[in-house]
């Protein structure tokens, strides 16, 4: 059912302009009208933190602190593209209505700006990264269908025929997460992409592990879990997790080829490249499936005794996360990724994270060289604590689930969008074009290539939390609280 989240009304009631004063001055402060995906609603922790609807109240917010009229914002929800251009085809019919002069412009549509999220088709594989994940919109032949078996490529032809109307109108477009093919909106917002989510833990994996000062040899062992499922109905689902795997490789690449880090199951080595991405894919329908593949790529130690040494897991979400601190607690390996950084104890975190102290990550690098050889029993030893410890897990959704493992140490790393700062952002551009100035004055706005054409884009970099920043990064702003935290 398609929703209307901020008014009531008609399916296409477009919002009038209106004007505030400023000092004395008078200026419009516009229209805005938004059409996002339809949220699944769950009660469910174990989803992704952000949703569409919490995107559209903080971004209304941030359109009525800067001065637009309350009912002169409205959002739209749509479960599909072929419902969703349905509804931007009649809002802009509706808006432009005997309107237009005979160039096809519209004095008042000048300040009306429509803030376009497509509802792209969305596999249960994609959903674990959340709902902002940048999604692909093919056309031709092997176009994927809709819910309501209209073809994907009728429903972008209408939704571009649409919006470009509503720019010859004079209408301002910003397209938000998406883009789509062959239309150039006004403004482009990338808020969550595959390639930025690999990038984004990898570079949590080299920071923690500190690898630039590691030493082939000592080397660290880290394996790649990357979700995927054969589909032939969901082409676009390879090109999601080759982009993922390329943000990761992109990374962690150079330190498996200068031989500093290893694979324990061998799925990547040193003559890995971004083109070998089905080598780590893993089957992710349920957890018990993810933790039993993960043991499978661990495997038995060598002689026979103990535990496969393991100082990372980048597990691109946290629903593999999950499954991931499943196995190694069946596994049995001890302690916490805190152990890592022998200053930090798992007290230190929760201190922390209440608020009664400061963390200190100064830490403790680990010897260029392995331990040198000492008596059969010190050996033995030694090797036996650098095999069973907990290793550094990352994962990206920032589930609440996923909070009380980030608190205790078990799953180090989480990743989101900054849904307040992307959303406060949008309100600056909307109140840009609704004044008729130009976004060259608006500092997180820059040039990028948008299907051959240059458009201002807005790509704010994603939040990265662990258990050291937990609490500025999500509990003070209010994304989640101290119980969700588990505290």
């Amino acid at each position: 059912m398609a929703l209307p989240l901020g008014a009531c009304g008609s399916r296409s009631d477009p919002a009038p302009t209106n004007t505030i004063t400023v000092a004395g001055e008078t200026r419009f402060t516009g229209s805005v009208a938004m059409f996002l995906p339809n949220d699944v609603f769950t009660v469910s922790q174990d989803v992704p933190l952000n949703s569409w609807h919490d995107f559209a109240d903080a971004t209304t917010d941030s359109l009525e602190d800067r001065g637009f009229e309350a009912d002169h914002v409205r959002t739209y929800a749509d479960a599909d593209l072929e419902r969703q251009s349905h509804r931007v085809q009649d809002y802009v019919v509706d808006a432009l209505d005997g309107s237009t002069d005979s160039a096809g412009a519209d004095p008042d549509a000048q300040s009306m700006t429509l803030v376009v999220a497509p509802a792209a088709p969305m596999t249960d594989t994609v959903k674990r990264y959340g709902d902002y994940a940048t999604q692909s919109l093919a056309q031709g032949a092997d176009a994927e269908k809709n819910t309501t078996d209209a073809p994907l490529d009728e429903s972008l032809s209408r939704m571009s025929r649409a919006l470009g109307l509503a720019k010859k109108a004079g209408m301002h477009v910003v397209v938000l997460a998406t883009p789509l093919p062959g239309f150039t909106p006004d403004a482009f917002v990338s808020l969550c992409s595959a390639r930025e989510i690999g990038r984004l833990q990898a570079r949590q994996l080299v920071s923690k592990l500190q690898l630039d000062s590691v030493s082939r040899y000592n080397p660290k062992y880290i394996e790649i879990l990357l979700p995927y499922t054969e589909d032939s109905d969901h082409l676009e689902l390879a090109a999601f997790a080759r982009e993922a795997f390329s943000g990761v490789w992109e990374v962690i690449g150079p330190y498996f080829r200068s031989g500093v880090v290893l694979s324990p199951s061998m799925k990547t080595t040193a003559s890995t490249t971004a083109q070998d991405w089905r080598d780590v894919t893993i089957e992710a329908a349920d957890t018990d499936g993810i933790e039993e593949e993960f043991r499978q790529r661990l495997g038995q130690p060598a002689n026979g005794e103990g535990h496969v040494r393991i100082d990372g897991v980048i597990a691109m979400n946290d629903y593999v996360a999950n499954g991931v601190v499943k196995g190694l607690n069946a596994l049995k390996y001890t302690g916490s990724a805190a152990d890592i950084n022998p200053s930090i104890t798992i007290g230190d975190i929760v201190g922390n994270i209440a608020g009664r102290q400061d963390l200190q990550k100064s830490r403790v690098p680990d010897p260029k060289r392995a331990p040198s050889p000492g008596t059969p029993e010190e050996v033995r030893q030694k090797n036996q604590k650098a095999q069973n410890r907990w290793p550094i897990v990352t994962g990206f959704g920032a589930y609440i689930s996923a909070m009380p493992n980030i608190v205790n140490g078990k799953q180090w790393a989480t990743g989101l969008v900054d849904r307040f700062a992307n959303a406060t952002n949008l309100a600056r551009m909307c109140m840009a074009f609704a004044q008729g100035d130009s976004l060259d004055s608006l500092d997180f706005v820059s040039m990028q290539d948008l299907y051959g054409q240059n458009v201002p884009t807005m790509s704010l970099p994603l939040l990265s939390v662990s258990a050291g920043n937990m609490k500025t990064e999500l509990i003070d702003p209010g994304y989640i609280t101290l119980a969700e935290a588990g505290l």
